[in-house]
């Protein structure tokens, strides 16, 4: 079950596109964390959140993108997000493969009404899977497959799971994608023409998020988190 510190860190934004970001802590520091697609990288200074039914701008400052084909953009806002009490640790440490991971965002635009539970903000729909496989690539960059059906609108959502024989959740990635593959169409005569589909092949793309971590380190300048909140 997807405990209070994962729901109450994960936020529906639009910036360039509509999906998700999620907050979290690094040496007394916080930062937002989404994907590098869903904002623009060139002069993206606010992004606006959905609280209490309606769009607020929020104005944010680029900490640094991820490079390559590394789908990872990092910020500070000039709000806190959330309070240190719901720590929720940025670490793929102790995550094994075939084990279950859970993604969280808000796809197509969705989202449910949980109350005071949420402080005004939308409650986000929860998926899981399995960790399928993970491996760094040619270019250094870590990657997380998941056999999971993703949809539109989880892109920049935290990937969490729980350690063997652990209660508290970590967050491990930051959803990118789904991987496409076409397969040709077949008229009505059952052969095979010159046309193809893309179809989504279950398999959800993520980043680890010690590549997030990484960007943090190089330009350490998240806002502050009070020492009593």
């Amino acid at each position: 079950m997807i405990t209070s510190n994962v729901y109450n860190r994960v936020f529906f934004i639009k910036a360039a596109d509509y999906g998700t970001a999620f907050a979290i802590d690094h040496n007394d520091k916080q930062y937002l964390v989404t994907a590098r697609h869903l904002v623009d990288s060139s002069n993206q200074r606010t992004i606006k959140f959905f609280f209490n039914r309606q769009w607020v701008d929020i104005e944010v400052e680029l900490i640094g993108l991820g490079s390559g084909e590394t789908d990872i953009a990092v910020f500070r806002a000039n709000v806190l997000l959330c309070t240190k009490e719901l720590f929720l640790e940025p670490s793929s440490k102790d995550m094994a493969i075939s084990q279950d991971v859970y993604f969280v965002g808000y796809p197509y635009k969705m989202w449910t009404d949980a109350g005071n539970s949420m402080n005004g903000r939308p409650c986000p729909f929860v998926k899981k899977g399995i960790l399928s496989s993970a491996f760094v690539g040619d270019d250094g960059v870590p990657r997380m497959y998941v056999d999971a059906l993703n949809n539109p609108g989880f892109s920049g959502g935290p990937i969490v799971f729980q350690p063997p024989s652990k209660t508290d959740f970590k967050v491990a990635g930051i959803v990118s994608k789904f991987k496409i593959e076409f397969e040709q169409v077949i008229d009505p005569d059952g052969d095979h023409t010159e046309m193809t589909v893309a179809y989504n092949t279950g398999f959800l793309i993520g980043y680890d998020i010690s590549k997030a971590i990484e960007i943090i380190d190089r330009n350490p300048n998240g806002l502050p988190i009070p020492q009593q909140v």
